[in-house]
């Protein structure tokens, strides 16, 4: 039986939270991901899970991953994850996409490229290998610049879109209705993300924070000078501060999305993830020239002055313009979102309520954190699991298997840092390290940690057994033979003391 769902963008925000989710609802998750400039794809992932295993206070299981770029044909991937997939995906949480808000930009270039390419190879691969369930995150304003009430069971009405990335997301949505998967697609349609409802963590400051980073990124240049007032803020975008935006934190979307999900009943519908209340533009601009007036006299970088000419602030107001110009159709008034599917679905995860105190602690945030820059230096696992398979020769030979049967197999989930999903198997006399088989044999459930200290002669297979923190499961027969196997397996590397 299929048990794997797929997540693709699991490396950005929304993306670091659904796997979280996902993983917490019980779902065996794999993801597709890139390498980075300094780190490969597991190294990304698995320092996204040991930052969850910090916050959560204790280890948490990790993803199969997959080196792959959904840019490309196949999304890239080894034949040999290739047949993987195929053998054990059963769903798709197609996640990944580009947020560049350009406007009559070639469709060669982003978000074309990946909004519409991406979900082009992605669904050509679930069709190939019959993966049957796709469920695709899209955006609320697919809806373009129409007014009124916009209902969830509604999609190409002939609308105009404000930027490409509205357009993308909707043929994006078509895309996936015509790939005739055997179930009815899911999608999702989340308003504006913004970071933790309880945190204020985000990974990512466009959108809703682009206005407190230009507006930050003037500063220096302001010393002396108040900021720009939150009046010539809406101005310059063309707005009289009495429009509504939709603003939803990202933890709550990803809750609402990994339980409709988990849940079969509720696929092959259409959810607006949105607030019951929205949020005034005039109070984001307030509080946004408040959070920079507070963040700058804490370094003593503004001093006390008289108000500057209408000509200087007309000149910042220009260049403010001129930052700001590829938002502008994004701080609109927004339409009324029917949300009745995802009220149904999900009544009892309400959406936090967006007011001023959150909203400055998420200005707050994004200012304390230097809008991400420069980007923290990943440290690598302390005890790497994939490494220490090494000895899997020795411990088969010497096991006992191999001698009584043909074909053994240890399916191996390893919760915390360097931790993943391996399976250890035998055919005939040779070893095998890879994939995760899932339903070949005993089922073994442990950390990262227990496996240093058994590696290092400081605990032993039996013992972590016998107190939990090594579970053995779905195996047929007495499970000390797996628990055998695996002190064998690890007790080969040296003894430190």
């Amino acid at each position: 039986m299929k048990e794997f769902t797929l997540l693709t963008g699991a490396t950005g925000l929304l993306g670091q939270y659904l796997l979280r989710d996902l993983l917490a609802r019980g779902l065996r998750v794999a993801v597709v991901a890139r390498p980075s400039k300094t780190l490969d794809a597991r190294s990304r992932v698995d320092a996204i899970m040991s930052r969850w295993d910090r916050i959560e206070g204790r280890y948490l299981s990790r993803p199969v991953v997959l080196t792959g770029d959904l840019s490309s044909p196949g999304l890239g991937i080894s034949r040999e994850e290739r047949i993987w997939l195929e053998k054990n995906c059963r769903a798709v949480v197609h996640n990944a996409a580009s947020l560049s808000f350009t406007t009559g930009g070639p469709r060669t270039e982003e978000p074309w490229l990946g909004n519409v390419g991406g979900t082009t190879n992605l669904t050509s691969l679930a069709r190939e290998l019959d993966i049957p369930r796709f469920h695709h995150v899209s955006t609320a304003y697919t809806c373009g610049l129409r007014t009124g009430t916009v209902y969830e069971t509604e999609s190409n009405l002939g609308q105009k879109f404000g930027n490409d990335y509205e357009e993308s997301k909707l043929e994006a949505e078509n895309i996936v209705r015509d790939a005739g998967f055997p179930e009815s697609p899911t999608f999702f349609r989340p308003a504006i993300i913004v970071g933790d409802s309880r945190t204020s963590y985000t990974s990512t400051y466009h959108g809703f924070y682009t206005p407190l980073r230009v507006m930050a990124s003037f500063m220096p240049m302001m010393q002396g000078m108040p900021p720009i007032p939150e009046s010539m803020w809406m101005m310059a975008l063309g707005l009289q501060g009495n429009e509504s935006k939709n603003l939803v934190p990202v933890d709550w979307v990803s809750k609402v999305i990994a339980h409709i999900v988990s849940k079969d009943y509720w696929h092959g519908r259409t959810y607006h993830l949105t607030p019951a209340n929205r949020v005034l533009v005039q109070e984001i601009a307030a509080v946004t020239k408040q959070a920079i007036i507070a963040q700058y006299a804490k370094e003593k970088r503004i001093r006390k002055t008289q108000p500057q000419s209408s000509q200087v602030l007309e000149s910042l107001a220009n260049e403010f313009r001129q930052q700001m110009e590829t938002y502008s159709a994004y701080w609109r008034d927004d339409p009324d979102f029917d949300a009745s599917n995802t009220l149904e679905a999900a009544s009892e995860l309400l959406c936090p309520n967006v007011d001023t105190a959150m909203l400055r602690r998420l200005c707050e945030f994004a200012l304390r954190e230097n809008f991400g820059w420069p980007r923290p230096i990943m440290q690598a696992p302390e005890f790497d699991v994939a490494t220490k398979f090494a000895p899997a020769d020795a411990a088969l030979k010497v096991s006992g298997w191999t001698e009584q049967k043909d074909e053994c197999c240890i399916d191996f989930e390893v919760s915390g840092p360097g931790g993943g999903n391996w399976s250890v198997w035998a055919e005939g006399r040779e070893p095998r390290v890879g994939f995760p088989q899932p339903g070949k044999g005993p089922h073994v459930r442990t950390s990262s940690q227990a496996l240093m200290q058994i590696s290092r002669g400081r605990l032993t297979a039996k013992k972590a057994f016998q107190t939990g923190q090594l579970i053995v499961s779905k195996g047929e027969g007495d499970p000390y033979e797996a628990v055998q196997v695996i002190h064998k397996m690890f007790f080969q590397q040296e003894i430190v003391s």
